[in-house]
């Protein structure tokens, strides 16, 4: 089975989706501080933008934009590195944390950006987790006038206001 590549696009924004190794215990509320801290430091070495996300007990979402001279291959592999480095020493374990692949769509419209970042913040109320997407703490849905502290501060960006403008 060939390995699918991946495009190569800066100054674009994606839907990512990465899902914990089967092998490995679903996410507690320690390892949801520790995967914030190491995106957060990740984001800061890497300069790329974050719109949007959720942590779920056995993946994560984010929209993510890539800047001109990164990629978002660089800024996932980062990014998986940085937690699972963080959340094996608190855990005392080694090995691989997440699925070697990580799922990913370019957005292409206004419309889309926000039907998935909706999508988003109502995750954990389709899982079951939550009755509304305010009860969940790890999600940006607090950064868009949710009630609740914002655990991760969104990047501010400027889309236009026709739902059919390309992004």
């Amino acid at each position: 089975m060939s390995r699918l590549r991946r495009l190569t696009l800066t100054d674009k924004w994606f839907f990512v989706t990465c899902n914990i190794f089967r092998a490995r215990s679903p996410f507690g509320l320690e390892d949801f501080e520790i995967l914030a801290t190491a995106l957060d430091r990740v984001r800061t070495r890497r300069a790329f933008f974050l719109m949007g996300y959720v942590f779920m007990p056995d993946h994560w979402h984010a929209l993510i934009g890539v800047p001109a001279g990164q990629s978002l291959s660089r800024i996932m592999n980062a990014a998986k590195v940085a937690a699972t480095r963080e959340i094996n020493r608190f855990h005392g374990t080694r090995g691989p944390l997440w699925q070697s692949r990580y799922f990913d769509r370019i957005m292409r419209t206004v419309r889309e950006y926000h039907e998935t970042l909706e999508y988003m913040h109502l995750n954990p109320v389709h899982k079951g987790l939550v009755a509304s997407p305010g009860e969940w703490p790890w999600s940006s849905y607090h950064s868009y006038g949710g009630p609740g502290p914002e655990k991760l501060v969104m990047d501010r960006v400027r889309i236009p206001a026709d739902g059919n403008a390309y992004l």
